[in-house]
């Protein structure tokens, strides 16, 4: 048996590689062959994770949409429903009476319509109504009775003390009565405390089907909805959570903080599972979001994996078989001088170790192969050393913690980089690239090598300063500028004021860029060169308040400290552009915008000036939301993440001019068009059923637009003015009374709200004769 395993073990050790140089060959072989399987697989394996990620994503944000559609159809109709019975006349003329107690006619008529609102959908469970002077409930399934009595009474208690007018709530009896209630307090264009509050509960068991029916929801999904206030308002999987707060969830915080209106990430809960979250937030504040568990994903792609380790085994047993066949086949002067050498230390000649010639020439054959190979390694390891220099530069500038110095001395020494001098970082970005047509958006990586090479090139012309450059994040060039100890401020100033100019004027000659560079600090040693970058990068935050200057140097930036303690936000700039806009003279917008960056460029702050250009924007959209009903919708894209990606004074003011002035007057027509005939309408049916005695202020107040803009928008439709309607409304009603009645002159004038004066000069205008003509010429 002893003698069969010896023998076993030999063959072996004839087939296996006997040196290092043939084992080493062997493993090549193995690592060639089932590395390339191993890449391809994962490869196909990161695809198809990720198109099943974005297959996820876009069934998740599907269904959200979807439930996102019935959600607002039911809950907006629920709300303007509620919004309609607030203006009703019955429920307007019972507020604040406390003798609406014994009024039964008229509560029997609010109760009619409550009955009717709420048999028209099937929502709704019940609607309450409580008027606070008289301590009045009214409900359409109980009736009418005091808040004693009433079986609201803790719920109405604390309702009195909110403070929006209206919000969907989870009151103190949800529990029970298994409902969701809308609360608008009465009178609803009122401030201060409410009058009355009128509830609209709806069955929760009822909307949480568009939940579990949406048709599109997977089996561990789970939904949310989140109210205006960021409370939890519907959940598909978890009752107990209907009505919290979403901040007390640690799964909801990072959705909170977002201001994005949608989005997506990964996340990873308590029980470290990672949760795919999608989210979509609507103009009315509420958020709908989709949690998805990661394993509900990635249990579909297990016979991928076993794929491609069975291929890789497969392969790499195949790769080494292969690889001991032809390792034997291959000629290798190294193996066959090893071979010889051992072969004469056994006492081997000529002819036994198979050598044919000159075994000098032989010997000198091998050791020339073996010089070739090592002139061939050293020249490539010097092609690969500036790109290991730049990335060593790279990660000095990106480092903010303290350097080894043992470390920095060999890479310094390795790629011929001084230690020890005056180091300062200079960065370089191209300006306005938002409006340049000659490259893609994704293409910044060849702007940046344009900028790098002639960087590189007249930095070459530019003694004392020496150094080297490098691309950093394919957004901005940077160079990494060296003196030597002792060399004057004021000649390193100037010889990097020459640099900086140069690279304006050619970039700006030969390739059409415009730049801004800015310059950080002196520090004395290269392990301090995240320092000054960080300076550099400052320095060109002042691009947003300056506009004179192509090279700017963090040193004589000056300290706004002083000038921040009497500087103040020009809010009235700020009105003046938004009433420009509101009028669409989108020229005088312009001016005033010119005359608020003035304003704001006297702060002499980055910070300052950005949060000004914020809060301006966020006015300009407050004013569109003011103007009309879901405008936020029609935005679009992140504005203040626009805004945040421009850098420079020219790039905020044209993105206001070019972008956001013309949206804003789009936007404002628009709400012009699809409201103005709408709300004259309307104004013209109230002043009929009123019998011409409501007032401008009323009418405006009834369409939500202020009295000026009412009177401008009624004339431009109706074609005469609101007075002038009103007044020959008047007229015409005092002539059918002229005609039909015996009331005298002065009591007609009362009843269509004149005194007789003004209708003497009412009939003179319209009818050319007085009242009393009128009627003699009529019988």
């Amino acid at each position: 048996m002893k003698h069969w395993m010896r023998w076993g073990l030999a063959r072996i050790g004839v087939l296996l590689p006997r040196t290092n140089y043939l084992s080493r060959l062997v493993w090549l072989g193995c690592i060639s062959v089932s590395l390339p399987i191993f890449l391809l697989g994962s490869s196909y394996l990161h695809m198809s994770e990720n198109k099943l990620t974005q297959q996820f994503q876009d069934d998740s944000y599907a269904s959200l949409l979807q439930l996102k559609e019935r959600m607002e159809n039911v809950l907006t109709q629920i709300e303007y429903q509620s919004l309609q019975l607030s203006f009703s006349p019955s429920i307007r003329s019972a507020l604040g009476q406390p003798e609406f107690a014994g009024q039964y006619v008229e509560q029997a008529e609010i109760l009619d319509t409550l009955i009717v609102q709420k048999n028209s959908g099937s929502l709704v469970r019940e609607i309450v109504m409580y008027e606070s002077a008289s301590n009045i409930v009214l409900s359409s399934s109980y009736g009418a009775t005091a808040l004693e009595y009433a079986p609201q009474r803790d719920n109405i208690k604390k309702l009195l003390a909110m403070d929006n007018k209206a919000e969907w709530l989870y009151l103190p009896s949800s529990a029970e009565d298994e409902s969701i209630s809308y609360v608008r307090r009465l009178p609803a264009t009122s401030f201060g405390k409410p009058q009355g509050i009128l509830i609209f509960q709806v069955k929760e068991a009822d909307i949480r089907k568009l939940l579990f029916n949406s048709g599109s929801a997977q089996s561990l999904q789970h939904l949310l909805v989140l109210d205006s206030e960021n409370h939890i308002m519907l959940h598909s999987s978890d009752d107990s959570l209907l009505g919290k707060p979403a901040k007390l969830q640690p799964l909801l915080t990072r959705v909170l903080a977002d201001e994005n209106d949608s989005d997506y990430f990964i996340q990873t809960d308590d029980q470290r599972e990672k949760l795919m979250t999608v989210f979509y937030r609507t103009a009315l504040g509420r958020t709908y979001i989709s949690l998805m568990p990661e394993r509900e994903m990635t249990s579909q792609l297990s016979w991928l994996r076993l794929s491609i380790a069975l291929s890789v085994l497969i392969f790499l047993l195949l790769g080494v078989v292969l690889t001991i066949v032809f390792s034997k086949l291959a000629y290798s002067p190294i193996d066959k001088l090893l071979k010889y050498g051992e072969q004469l230390r056994n006492g081997g000649t000529a002819k036994t170790t198979g050598i044919q010639g000159n075994e000098i020439e032989f010997i000198r054959s091998c050791l020339t192969y073996l010089r070739d190979q090592a002139e061939s390694l050293d020249n490539y390891v010097k092609k690969i050393q500036p790109d290991l220099r730049d990335q060593f530069l790279l990660n000095l500038l990106g480092t903010a913690s303290t350097v080894r110095k043992g470390a920095l001395e060999t890479s310094c020494t390795t790629y011929h980089i001084p230690l020890e001098g005056v180091y300062m970082a200079l960065v370089v970005k191209a300006e306005n690239l938002f409006k340049e047509k000659r490259f893609l958006p994704n293409e910044g990586a060849i702007i940046v090598f344009a900028i790098k090479n002639v960087m590189v090139e007249l930095l070459e012309h530019c003694a004392p300063a020496q150094g080297f450059v490098v691309e950093k994040d394919e957004k901005e060039a940077v160079a990494v500028i060296h003196f030597e100890h002792g060399t004057d401020e004021l000649e390193m100033e100037q010889a990097l004021q020459r640099y900086g100019d140069k690279i304006c004027e050619a970039l700006k000659t030969y390739l059409s860029f415009t730049v801004s560079i800015g310059v950080g600090g002196k520090r004395d040693s290269l392990a301090k060169l995240s320092e000054t970058y960080n300076e550099a990068k400052l320095a060109l935050q002042y691009r947003l308040i300056s506009t004179s200057q192509g090279v700017l140097f963090y040193d004589q930036m000056a300290a706004p400290t002083e000038k921040l303690k009497v500087f103040s936000y020009p809010k009235s700039f700020e009105l003046e552009m938004i009433e420009y806009l509101l009028q669409g003279e989108l020229s005088s917008a312009e001016l005033a915008l010119t005359e608020f960056s003035l304003r704001v460029r006297t702060s002499d702050s980055y910070n300052t000036a950005m949060q000004c250009y914020l809060v301006l924007l966020s006015a300009i959209i407050q004013s569109l939301e003011e103007s009309g009903y879901g405008v936020l919708d029609n935005l679009g894209d992140n504005l203040f993440e626009q805004l945040k990606a421009r850098q420079t004074y020219q790039e905020v003011h044209e993105w206001f001019v070019e972008t956001l002035f013309p949206m804003h007057k789009q936007i404002t027509e628009e709400i012009r068009t699809n409201t103005t005939k709408w709300a004259v309408q309307k104004v013209c049916s109230h002043i009929e059923a009123n019998e011409g005695l409501p007032s401008l202020i009323e009418c405006a107040e009834l369409v939500n637009m202020s009295p000026s803009y009412l009177s401008r928008m009624f004339k431009q439709e109706a074609g005469i003015s609101f007075i002038e309607y009103l007044m020959a409304y008047k007229v015409e009603k005092a002539r059918k009374l002229l005609e039909q009645t015996d009331h005298s002159i002065t009591e007609i004038a009362s009843m269509v709200g004149y005194s007789e004066r003004n209708l003497n000069r009412a009939f003179q205008r319209h009818v050319l004769m007085s009242p009393k003509q009128y009627r003699l010429s009529t019988r």
